[in-house]
């Protein structure tokens, strides 16, 4: 009964270090699109600072061109909040996981040993067995 106990945990444990792995790579994958879009972010504030040294730009392109790059900061300020918001996750997700891979080699120990305590009460028996039937064929000799 214990024997099938602890499998089942220990199935289930795995089935969630499995989960946790899986969102971490989601997660992981998202901070990298976080990372591109801060990039692109960056070139197009640098591109666009750019354009606003042209001699020849005229007053309704140059407020178009700072209202673009007040969008771009924003933009980038909030791709930046998000990084870190994904970063703490990824933290946690890790926290996660060595957490549950620690209670999976708790578990597995655990496992052992009782198969261990299994096997050397069976083994206790079958000498129990085997010491009372040399008993009884000593009995028959005598």
């Amino acid at each position: 009964m214990t024997k099938f106990r602890l499998s089942r945990i220990i199935e289930v444990k795995e089935k969630l270090i499995e989960d946790k792995e899986r969102d971490l790579e989601e997660t992981i994958s998202a901070m990298n699109d976080i990372i591109q879009g801060i990039g692109v972010t960056e070139k197009d504030i640098e591109k666009s600072y750019n354009e606003l040294t042209f001699p020849s730009l005229s007053g309704g392109d140059f407020s178009v061109l700072k209202d673009y790059l007040t969008y771009l900061e924003s933009r980038k300020t909030c791709l930046l909040d998000e990084q870190a918001n994904t970063q703490q996750r990824i933290d946690h997700l890790r926290a996660n996981l060595v957490e549950l891979l620690k209670e999976l080699k708790m578990l597995e120990t655990l496992q052992s040993r009782a198969l261990k305590v299994l096997k050397k009460n069976e083994n206790r028996k079958i000498q129990k067995n085997l010491d009372a039937m040399a008993l009884r064929i000593e009995e028959r000799r005598i």
